[in-house]
């Protein structure tokens, strides 16, 4: 298992233009993995037993021009799908998309905005001051037995801190947009057609717009297809029958009107078929239909299914779409929450407290993002680079993730083999991502205490554990991570 981590870290050293920062790469990734703790790059110097030396050469890495974000994101695609454990359908393999707010109180942090959400909870408020995130995750493993592997994250909000023109926080289409560009993205630079998950926050008319923008001349076909969840409130049209021969006027464009949460009333319209729903196996009444959706001023898949959790209405770009996949790919859908709770409390992706001087001070109480003030024109490329820092952590944290979840793929028995921790209940029989860390992260540590390690752990304890001790900086305390000029 450690062996197939050392292959997929030495995979990426061709994007790195120096050795050393490849190396920082690899003590990052592995230190996601095998850390106890994850409270920022203080939690890798305590782990790598760095110096203040070492946490100040972790920072500049974040910033660094040695590497590019973009081509790690295009090469840790490419080494996903080369893993031959993505789930297709149809042809098409099978995309995720959410956004996800993390709360952060920092004064100096660009893309920090005023956040809401209608869930209040003891850690998030109604209103509170963060970072939205968009994700993007590729479906792994099996139907029966998923991951949702993150293919990269973004920051969607907040772009007045860059002096750029933000809609997101007054157009709900601007926001919902950002992730649908990123899973075309993925599309065509891979060259794979997707199908791409939403929930109903997506069910706009801009989103069905430009997943049909793309057409792949080969298959004859957009490369992004869409299954978003329909808003109760919504409704649609059958289309109009044609005009009598001879008949004046403008023939009609729309035919009868149709409440969709009105159509589970015709239950002997409704057929019986056995689904997967949300991972159990039972007994739905679904219904497809394709009708007219004045947003989009074209016709729609409709599908209409009873479960045991209550009806739910999917929309679909594609007309063809099997009712029964949709279904059964839309309740694949929660796994994407699930990464999300890993990212945060199991990598501690998000665990990043870089800050910019030359950042305007803002309040950390919410407030209207209308107020959000941009930096000066000297200082937007400091601003720039802390926000691509973020990025870049957040990126490293996801790969350090999805690496966890293909070795539980692909070594499932080994895993449970060497698993010593207590377990109450199995939920199932594919380990999970903690499952995993707990097993790998022991044998990290003792291939770095070990002279005989392998290469990579070598080169890490010559080039950084033995670096020369600096004075004490009071900058080293967790609390002033930063990347300023």
């Amino acid at each position: 298992m450690h062996t197939y981590l050392y292959h997929a870290v030495g995979s990426f050293r061709s994007l790195f233009s120096h050795h050393r920062t490849w190396l920082k790469f690899a003590l990052i990734i592995l230190g996601f993995i095998a850390s106890t703790e994850m409270v920022g790059v203080s939690s890798w110097c305590r782990f790598w037993l760095l110096d203040v030396t070492g946490y100040h050469s972790l920072l500049q890495f974040f910033r660094s021009g040695a590497w590019s974000l973009s081509a790690v994101m295009h090469h840790w695609a490419v080494f996903v799908l080369a893993q031959q454990q993505v789930v297709y359908r149809h042809g098409r393999c099978v995309l995720l998309g959410d956004h996800t707010y993390v709360a952060k109180e920092g004064r100096r942090m660009p893309g920090v905005v005023t956040l809401h959400q209608e869930s209040e909870t003891q850690s998030k408020p109604c209103y509170f001051r963060g970072q939205c995130w968009g994700a993007l995750g590729i479906v792994v493993g099996s139907l029966a037995a998923p991951f949702c592997l993150p293919l990269g994250l973004r920051i969607h909000q907040g772009w007045q801190h860059l002096g750029q023109v933000d809609q997101s926080s007054t157009a709900t289409e601007t926001l919902a947009n950002r992730l649908v560009f990123m899973a075309l993205a993925f599309a065509l630079d891979q060259d794979r057609p997707s199908i791409l998950v939403l929930d109903a926050f997506f069910s706009v008319a801009s989103v069905f717009r430009i997943a049909q923008s793309v057409w792949s001349i080969s298959r004859k076909a957009p490369c992004l297809t869409l299954i978003i969840r329909a808003k109760k409130h919504y409704v649609a049209y059958f289309e109009a029958a044609l005009p009598a021969p001879g008949q004046l006027g403008r023939p009609p464009i729309y035919g009868d009107k149709v409440k969709v949460m009105e159509c589970f009333d015709y239950v002997h319209l409704f057929s019986t078929v056995s689904c997967r729903v949300y991972g159990r196996v039972e007994t739905v009444s679904i219904l497809a239909l394709n009708l007219l959706w004045k947003p989009t001023g074209g016709l729609i898949r409709f599908v209409f299914a009873v479960t045991s959790r209550g009806p739910i209405v999917l929309m679909g770009s594609d007309l063809h779409q099997d009712p029964v996949t949709a279904l059964e790919l839309y309740c694949v859908r929660t796994w994407i929450e699930v990464m999300f709770s890993h990212l945060k409390h199991l990598i501690g992706a998000f665990q990043f407290r870089f800050w910019s001087k030359k950042m305007p001070r803002h309040s950390r109480r919410p407030k209207t993002n209308r107020t959000l003030t941009a930096p000066t024109t000297q200082d937007l490329g400091t601003v720039q680079h802390c926000w691509e820092a973020y990025e870049r952590f957040v990126m490293l944290g996801a790969i350090a993730l999805g690496l966890l979840q293909l070795i539980a793929l692909q070594f499932t028995p080994a895993i449970w083999q060497q698993h010593v921790g207590f377990l109450r209940t199995r939920s199932r029989a594919l380990p999970s991502e903690r499952t995993v860390k707990q097993v790998i992260a022991p044998q990290l540590v003792r291939d770095f205490l070990n002279p005989a390690a392998s290469g990579i752990m070598r080169e890490i304890r010559t080039h950084f554990s033995t670096e020369t001790a600096a004075p004490h900086d009071p900058r080293a305390s967790p609390d002033a991570e930063e990347l300023a000029a």
